[in-house]
């Protein structure tokens, strides 16, 4: 899939399920390759806010602010959003609200789709690229759009 895809979206959750020893063997292989530099990894910056949520929570390995700043800047690219891509996050979010609570989804039936995996599949749309995810919100409302996700 890494070479296939050349570029992934990265979520919240897999870098953090990687960095605490809980990815998916499919999952370690793309951020391996992300690591080497031979697919990029693509985040925006409602993941930098997440990852340093979490790590102010105690939940990441991270020395300090400067340590998780130098750590998605060395890996990843940061792409800068647009109001354009707000408008369609929007639009996501709304209708993937919606698909969660259809009938025969009992167990996603109470969630919602977070701003930030709404956004993650603005970007995946517009770059049209995979996502790698292991959140069942955003793959379940990703897959259901027409985007691949990797887990």
């Amino acid at each position: 899939m890494a070479k296939k895809a050349n570029a992934v979206i990265v979520d919240t959750y897999a870098i953090m399920a990687d960095l605490t020893g809980q990815a998916s063997p499919e999952a370690i292989r793309v951020l391996d390759s992300i690591r080497r530099g031979e697919t990029e990894g693509i985040i925006h910056y409602l993941i930098v806010y997440e990852l340093t949520y979490h790590w102010r929570k105690g939940r990441l390995p991270f020395r300090n602010e400067e340590e998780l700043l130098d750590f998605v800047s060395t890996y990843f690219n940061i792409v800068n959003l647009t109001p354009e891509i707000a408008v369609v996050a929007a639009r996501i979010k709304i209708e993937g609200d919606k698909a969660l609570r259809s009938p025969g989804k009992t167990r996603l039936r109470r969630r919602k789709l977070s701003t930030s995996d709404a956004t993650t599949i603005a970007l995946a749309q517009k770059l049209k690229k995979p996502i790698i995810t292991g959140d069942k919100d955003l793959t379940y409302v990703a897959e259901k759009m027409g985007i691949k996700t990797v887990w």
